[in-house]
């Protein structure tokens, strides 16, 4: 995969711009101020929304894995499989606030890519676990696997996911953006999290976890 958008601002986050800025440019000609004010405010969010600011990439050793995504560890999952085998799913909650671009988080070939299109409803929804817009990505295979779950929600932009299966990545390169929603990582059996509940991270330099 070649795509690396370097671009201070996200591509992906221009149209959202251009239709804050036309909104802001109307109400200033129509001299709304008040409604001016606002979609001033709303052009400002929506450009810090999709900030693609470079990450300066610490080195990490080769077992290492990264945070796909900004934002907050909501909940460390110890999962059982019917093999008895142990998965650490990491739940990690990104904001409006936080930077939307996914990154890479190990070097490695993508088994498995999809995005499935659906509902963008809030997280306190019932229905959003099961409605909403997901994107799937399965990270290298066998003991050095790692299973990511983009789950989107309230969002004006869909997911997006430039990866394919058997493309061939490093650790910390674009792959894709949310805006908002939850990632799930799944961590192989023996791996080592490195992270808690309640943490801060940012994609491509926090470290979650390693390789056994």
């Amino acid at each position: 995969m070649r795509y690396n958008d370097t671009f201070i601002i996200a591509k992906d986050g221009i149209k959202c711009i251009v239709a804050a800025a036309v909104l802001f440019l109307i109400m200033w000609v129509i001299n709304a101020d008040t409604l001016s004010v606002l979609s001033f405010i709303l052009l400002l969010l929506t450009l810090w929304v999709y900030r693609n600011p470079e990450r300066a990439l610490s080195y990490h050793e080769e077992k290492s894995i990264v945070s796909v995504c900004d934002g907050t560890v909501k909940s460390i999952e110890t999962v059982e499989d019917e093999s008895g085998n142990t998965t650490y799913n990491i739940t990690i909650v990104s904001s409006f606030l936080d930077t939307s671009i996914l990154r890479v988080p190990f070097a490695c070939e993508v088994h498995e890519s999809t995005v499935v299109s659906g509902a963008r409803l809030s997280a306190s929804s019932p229905l959003a676990e099961r409605l909403n817009e997901k994107s799937l990505v399965v990270f290298g295979e066998g003991d050095k696997q790692v299973v990511v779950m983009h789950t989107l929600h309230l969002a004006s932009l869909g997911i997006i996911n430039r990866l394919s299966a058997g493309n061939s990545v490093v650790q910390g390169a674009r792959y894709g953006l949310m805006v908002k929603g939850e990632s799930m990582i799944a961590l192989p059996p023996e791996s080592r999290v490195a992270i808690k509940v309640g943490q801060k991270v940012r994609a491509g330099e926090t470290l979650v976890g390693f390789f056994s």
